[in-house]
């Protein structure tokens, strides 16, 4: 009987385990989606501003190269893009790092609606497991407590006994 208990214990800790893995799992999956989707959005994003500013510098390169040297207006050019570069660099944290913290705080609280839906099942499951874990816990410990209780009143009943008839 005990051994079956243990047995059940066992069990039911280990389906506990595997339901906060999957909760877990299914949580991780969500931060990283959303992680590497955001970073691959600005990422292109950067990419076409980059594409841009090239072509808008050579279009205006080719522009100003009819009224001087085209080294000129290409220096014209280069010192733009330097002065952009500072910029970027100066105010970084306004520009960067603070929408990106924004945007992933957006992101981490409104969520997909089916892996909402999966985290809930997956969280309930965790408290249905947990609950079925500390009931069979505090029945075990009670079961002992009883045995211990009978052992304890048996042992005063001997001891009794024996000190009466001595």
């Amino acid at each position: 009987m005990e051994n079956e208990l243990i047995e059940k214990i066992k069990t039911e800790a280990t389906v506990y385990g595997k339901a906060l893995g999957n909760v877990g799992k299914l949580r991780l999956i969500g931060i990283v989606s959303r992680v590497l989707g955001l970073f691959l959005f600005i990422f292109t994003l950067v990419l076409c501003a980059l594409a841009l500013f090239t072509f808008g510098a050579v279009a205006a390169i080719d522009a100003m190269s009819a009224f001087m040297p085209v080294w000129a207006a290409a220096l014209i050019i280069s010192s733009a893009y330097g002065v952009l570069i500072v910029i970027a660099i100066v105010c970084r944290k306004t520009l960067f790092i603070n929408p990106f913290i924004s945007l992933m705080s957006k992101q981490l609280i409104s969520s997909q609606e089916q892996l909402d839906i999966e985290t809930l099942k997956a969280e309930h499951e965790v408290e249905l497991q947990n609950v079925k874990l500390e009931t069979r816990v505090e029945n075990a410990t009670r079961e002992l407590n009883s045995y211990i209780n009978l052992a304890t009143r048996v042992w005063r009943l001997v001891a009794g006994f024996f000190r009466k008839h001595k």
